[in-house]
């Protein structure tokens, strides 16, 4: 559970998984190939009464600034766990994101260019990763109302690239007026938690508890993001997740329908959750369709990229949304020397539909009856074993 009532940045949320993990060590082996641009810094402190911990990033002269490609290889360079990968890419991605949508005109990091950045993404992916983390519940994000200096000049709190990631992440807050109390790097972490992991729920124990502090020692207010980790959550199958997705929405009037269906079953190919062109009626009763695409996170700004460069469209729509999925297994069938799996969910069975091609092909059999057959057979082997069929 992560609990940013009183702000979060990246520092804060690092340090927190640190001190609940107990892995400040593993913190200064992972990010050795950085000496010479920085150092960390790990110190106790107190925070209106309460002891946290605060990590300060010590940069180097020679530190230098860093685009997102830069970004990106670092990232792949010290992560070696697929989890971890993940959670830094998103979270970058989320920040180019946020900044072309706030700004426009090109991705210009400014102040999320430094090396600090890299590290706060890196360190907190890592942490998460090798905690295990299965499942991540946020509460309400607080966010104040103000103004503050940037590379842009003065604008007003919370910043537009924290409120962008914050929306679009579909991220719960707690609004008052004060000062920055969340970061740019924060907001994206906290989106890319919520995206790769399933919302947390049930019941466990209490194994790790961590709290991370900023800079500000504001009087009455404990300025700090905390941390708890709870092993052994019992999951209930018929619970669903509640995981994020990017959505990509463009109207099309001037592709072929041979290129619109192609670019439909290539971009299910390299990783699209989903694709599909809805019919509509445009400016001035052009008829054409909406395509909408969907991806995970992590791929949204890639897929942004191809939809308009394979399809010529200058505008494009997107969006981090919630989705609930159920938990699935699934069960092997023998049918005929054949094997199929059939998916089960807490609302029902049903074979998979590729295997039913495949088997269908073999035996000569129309795919609804063979469903039939082959759902007799799962049905049968579910009251052999004694389990309520699902």
């Amino acid at each position: 559970m992560i609990n940013p009532a009183h702000g979060v940045a990246g520092d804060m949320l690092m340090a927190a998984l640190a001190e609940a993990t107990h892995s400040f060590n593993e913190l200064e082996t992972l990010f050795a190939p950085l000496s010479r641009w920085c150092s960390l810094e790990f110190q106790d402190v107190d925070r209106s009464s309460l002891r946290a911990i605060h990590c300060q990033v010590k940069l180097e002269p020679a530190a230098p600034s860093l685009s997102v490609e830069e970004l990106r290889s670092w990232i792949g360079e010290l992560l070696d766990t697929s989890s971890g990968v993940e959670i830094a890419m998103t979270a970058l991605d989320l920040i180019a994101a946020a900044e072309l949508d706030v700004h426009g005109g090109g991705v210009h990091l400014h102040e999320l260019a430094s090396v600090d950045t890299l590290v706060d993404l890196v360190g907190t992916a890592y942490l998460s990763a090798t905690a295990g983390i299965e499942a991540v519940s946020i509460m309400p994000v607080g966010i104040n109302f103000g103004s503050m200096e940037m590379a842009h000049g003065q604008l007003p709190l919370p910043g537009p690239a924290v409120l962008s990631l914050l929306a679009k992440a579909g991220l719960p807050v707690i609004v008052g007026p004060g000062d920055e109390s969340v970061t740019p790097t924060g907001a994206a972490l906290l989106s890319s938690l919520a995206a790769v992991f399933p919302q947390g729920a049930g019941t466990g124990t209490i194994v790790g508890v961590g709290y991370g502090a900023g800079t500000r020692d504001t009087p009455s207010l404990a300025n700090v993001c905390q941390v708890v980790i709870v092993d052994d959550l019992s999951t209930d199958s018929s619970v669903p997740w509640v995981e994020s997705v990017g959505v990509i929405e463009t109207y099309i009037d001037d592709v072929s329908g041979e290129l619109l269906g192609a670019f439909v079953q290539e971009s299910l190919g390299i990783g699209a959750l989903d694709a599909y062109v809805t019919p509509a009626t445009g400016k001035k009763s052009r008829p054409g369709g909406v395509l909408t695409v969907l991806v995970n996170p992590s791929d949204l700004a890639t897929m942004v990229t191809r939809v308009q460069r394979s399809l010529g469209v200058p505008g494009v729509r997107f969006r981090l949304q919630q989705r609930s999925r159920l938990h699935p297994h699934f069960v092997e069938v023998t049918f005929e020397g054949h094997t199929l799996m059939v998916k089960v969910t807490s609302v029902g069975a049903k074979p998979e539909f590729d295997d039913l091609q495949r088997v269908g092909r073999q035996l000569g059999i129309p795919l609804g009856e063979l469903r039939d057959r082959v759902m007799a057979v799962y049905r049968a082997g579910v009251a052999h074993s004694g389990e309520v069929e699902r």
